[in-house]
């Protein structure tokens, strides 16, 4: 929503409202229960079957169809990188499965590619 900041508002356990329309202002993410935006399973489907590499970072990898874009990636020939503290359904299956957590595993990861 342009022109309000972010700052004007309270943290609280309920989203805070939209002055202007009364909607909950949120994050452009999906929640656990929701459906997918309208063509977005599609893309990633198409992304994960056309990429090299797949990296799956910080998910149990139990919910689904997202919980499939990585063996879809592995079916078509990619390597899949699994980031996550705990061992997942998808962790026999990866080419690479780096414990720990994502704030610490990612930068390090940059810093070995430079």
């Amino acid at each position: 929503m342009e022109g309000v900041a972010v700052e004007e508002y309270e943290t609280g356990a309920e989203p805070p409202v939209c002055p202007n329309c009364g909607a909950p202002l949120r994050p452009d993410v999906v929640w656990f229960g929701e459906m997918l935006p309208s063509g977005a399973m599609e893309a990633a489907s198409a992304a994960a079957r056309g990429c090299d590499l797949f990296l799956s970072i910080g998910t149990s990898g139990l919910v689904y169809p997202a919980a499939g874009l990585p063996r879809e990636a592995l079916a078509h020939g990619a390597t899949v990188a699994e980031v996550n503290p705990d061992e997942t359904p998808l962790s026999a299956d990866a080419r690479h499965a780096l414990r720990g957590r994502a704030g610490g595993i990612l930068p390090a990861l940059v810093d070995a590619l430079r």
